[in-house]
Order: C-alpha cells, then structure tokens, then sequence
C-alpha cells in the first residue's frame, strides 16, 4: 500500500437510527413542551412559576463532559426563565474519583462505579466517555428502561447504532445525536429542517476541527508535532488523533450526514477516503506554492439517476475561497440546494466548550424529527465516483521522471514544479480510476506519492 494509504470504506452501521418521540412509556419528568421545531417554546408562551427539574446523570467528566458541567452551572437562570426547565445533575460517572476537577460539582455525585451508575434513576443520560465500552453497555441500559440517551459519540452510533435503535423503539425511549457532527455548528438540526422540504445537490464541508487546526499551523510554519502537540494542549486533540488525520472521523460524520440527506443507511454508504498523513506537510507546502490551501473536505453528491457518491480527501482550495478561509479548529458546511449560493453553517467543531454547547442544545431538544425519509420519498444508491476532477500528485520523484510516469498511464498534466529532492504535477480532468493507476506505478516506484483533489483555478497560480 502507498504510505498514504488510500481504501474505499463502507461506514460501519447506523441502521435504523431514529429517535422516539416522548409519548405513553416516556419518563415523565421529561419535557413535554409543544413545538413545531420540537424545541421548548420560549418564556413568553408559558407560564413559568416553576421550573420543571430533569434529572440528568452524566457518564464522563472530561474535557467535554466537565465542559457541559461548566455550562450548565453557568447557563441555569437563562434556561430556567426560556425554557421553563431546571436541569440537575444527580450522577457522574469517572474514572478517577480523586482527579481534581476544577468543576461546580458537588464530590459526592461522583461514582466510579459503572453498576452502581446504571442502577441510578435518571430522565436523561448524557454520554460523554467516547468510544465503543463501556459507552453501549451505558446507553442499551438507559434506552432499555426507556431513558432518553444523548451522545456526541460518533464511534459508538457507528458501531451499534441498528442495537441502540432497536432498543429505543422497543421502550419508547429517545435518541439524539445532534452533537455528533459539527461541534457548535448546527449541521443536523439544519439538514433536517431542510429535507422535508427539498433534497440536496450536495453536502460537503469540513468536518474535523482538529485536522482542521493542525493544517492551519502547517501553513504557518509549525512542524506536525508542533501542530499536534499544540492541539493537544488546548485540547482540541486527544493522544492519539489518527481518526481525525486518516480522514475515518470526517468519514464517520459524513455517513450521519447522507443518511439525513438522501436517506442512505450510513453501511450501504461507500465512501473513498484518503489521509491526510503522513505527506501532509509536504501537501501544504506544494499548496502554498500554487498560492492555494489545503482542506479535508466530506462530500456527498447527488448524480443523476438517483445515485450519491462520497469522499473525504485532502482538496486543494484558493485561499479566499469559503473552504480556504475556514481555519483553525472552524467547521462549515454547504448545503446545495440549487439556490443562487449554498446555504452554510460553521463554528468551532473542536474542544469541549463547542461540543458541550452542542450537547445543550439536544438535551433541550424535545423530540427531534426522525431521520428516515418515509416509503414514499426517492430511494438513492450510493455509488463510486464517476466523475472527473483535476488532481495534484507529489512523490519524491524529479519532475520529469513523476510526468513521464503520468504520461505513460494515459494522464495529461498542465503543470508541475519541485521543491528540494520532491516534485508536484497537476492533472488534467481525469477519473479516480485513472489517477489510482497513476498512484499504483508511483508505489511500485517506491517514491511515497501523496494525492489531493485539485479545485483552485485561479490565473495566479504559481506552478510553472
């Protein structure tokens, strides 16, 4: 396989992910407010002499869970006087019950204990550990006794999301996922009031905050360890980020993103997936040669003839275009719906102040609308890409050695330049499969070839 490995990956499954609404075997301590976005009416459409308490039991006090802590403390008296609500956290699950915290959080909440943590009666379950276990063990439990579960878990909805679902049908419990894609940025929430209504031409945007972050500090001059390390100490970045770098979270999101879209169970969604790594660094230096800038960017496309096709791949954007601006640890997307301009959302999609406002936001959520888009609405098959695009191949390689190569496997190449013992040529319109040739002779070459997508066209490009 090339270093930069590139798979085509079916997501693994979220069948049959909707949510229940509160109806005869909901808890009854939870909102019942009416709404037609399924949101608590705000204080002036209810009599509010006293709040309505929920209690909310929380599994992990990290970075994301001690975020939410922080925010519910501080947001209580703006909750209670919108939303007629009073949240108390009457559990708190961790792994160290010693750990200094620095958290409005009474000790005694905490518990280490997982048995005694399911035992507890709450109306609602946060999620906030991360991970396949024991983050299933805790949500089958609390659906199964028809508690409503809210996660931002991406990893665990991909994994038993058809279980979960099952499970929260069976006991008439609810299931929220909103935080699980865009951080602050309220993707979900958008696509959703929006399919009803018309189905897009496409979904794409930026998706990982941290891949987002540390290519932001490469086109700055940090190292990758720099950027990492960087990342990691605002915490934007856990340990180990290679689902953010290999491109499997974006992946992960984007699957969730097609499923309320088009309607495509995220397992019958195919996506091709190239990491950024390793050649990252030497991407955004061949990128800011060509005056442009290096994205990881999630699509998914409708084609005529009712198909979809996905990626998530490095792409190359000018500077001042949407993508190109977007920096940091900033996600947005853009929804094509045929207007004149794509509709977009964007915010900080890393870090536990983002994500804990976005699991705020669900816990409000009274009863999101369901994910499936009914019998009677367009069927769309996912299928590999066929169309053609514009390419930037790097290798370490001189540049006529990496033309000749391109040209001996049937690609035209418009431009190409080097930069120490490494060479960049860009492509002329060509086909995933066409280009995978190209990458499959560079391998055999032994000359670690790198690939983006190349969609800056502007005259001042620098490539000779």
């Amino acid at each position: 396989m090339t270093p930069q490995q590139i798979e085509i990956d079916p997501t693994p499954a979220l069948h049959d992910f909707s949510i229940a609404s509160p109806g005869a075997h909901s808890n009854t301590g939870l909102l019942k407010f009416a709404s037609h976005r399924g949101v608590a009416p705000s204080a002036s459409a209810i009599r509010l002499d006293t709040p309505r308490t929920i209690r909310v039991a929380l599994a992990g006090c990290g970075v994301v869970g001690g975020g939410l802590v922080r925010l519910l403390h501080e947001s209580a008296p703006a909750i209670a006087a919108r939303f007629g609500v009073r949240f108390d956290l009457t559990r708190v699950l961790v792994r160290d019950l010693n750990r200094e915290r620095n958290l409005p959080l009474d000790s005694r909440l905490l518990t280490n204990d997982l048995d005694a943590f399911l035992a507890h009666d709450s109306d609602v379950i946060i999620e906030a550990i991360g991970g396949n276990e024991p983050a299933r063990t805790i949500a089958a439990a609390a659906l199964a006794r028809g508690t409503k579960v809210i996660t931002a878990n991406k990893e665990l909805i991909a994994s038993h999301g058809a279980s979960l679902s099952a499970l929260a049908h069976e006991h008439g419990a609810g299931l929220d996922f909103g935080a699980a894609v865009g951080g602050s940025a309220p993707v979900i929430s958008t696509l959703r009031d929006l399919v009803g209504a018309s189905t897009p031409l496409s979904v794409r945007g930026i998706l990982n905050g941290t891949s987002n972050y540390v290519i932001s500090l490469l086109e700055r001059g940090a190292t990758l360890d720099g950027a990492l390390a960087s990342a990691r100490e605002l915490g934007l970045a856990e340990a180990d980020c290679a689902r953010d770098l290999d491109g499997r979270d974006a992946a992960a999101k984007l699957a969730i993103i097609a499923w309320i879209a088009f309607g495509i169970r995220p397992a019958d969604l195919h996506v091709r997936r190239t990491p950024l790594v390793p050649g990252l660094e030497r991407l955004v230096r061949f990128a800011t040669i060509t005056g442009a800038r290096v994205r990881l960017v999630a699509e998914c496309t409708r084609l005529p003839g009712d198909r979809v096709t996905a990626s998530v791949e490095p792409v190359i954007v000018h500077p001042d275009s949407a993508f190109g601006r977007t920096v940091l640890e900033e996600n947005r997307v853009e929804v094509d719906l045929g207007w004149r301009s794509p509709l977009s959302v964007s915010g900080p999609g890393a870090g536990g102040a983002p994500t804990a406002a976005a699991l705020l936001g669900d816990l409000l959520r009274v009863s999101p609308p369901p994910n499936d888009r009914g019998l009677g609405a367009t069927q769309f098959l996912s299928v590999a890409d066929p169309r053609e695009h514009r390419w930037l191949v790097a290798a370490h390689l001189d540049p006529v050695a990496l033309q000749q190569t391109s040209t001996a496997v049937g690609l035209s190449s418009e431009r190409r330049a080097s930069d120490g013992p490494d060479a960049v040529l860009i492509t002329g319109p060509a086909s995933w499969k066409s280009v995978r040739r190209l990458i499959g002779e560079l391998d055999l070459l032994n000359v670690a070839p790198s690939i983006a997508r190349y969609e800056t066209c502007k005259e001042s490009e620098a490539l000779q």
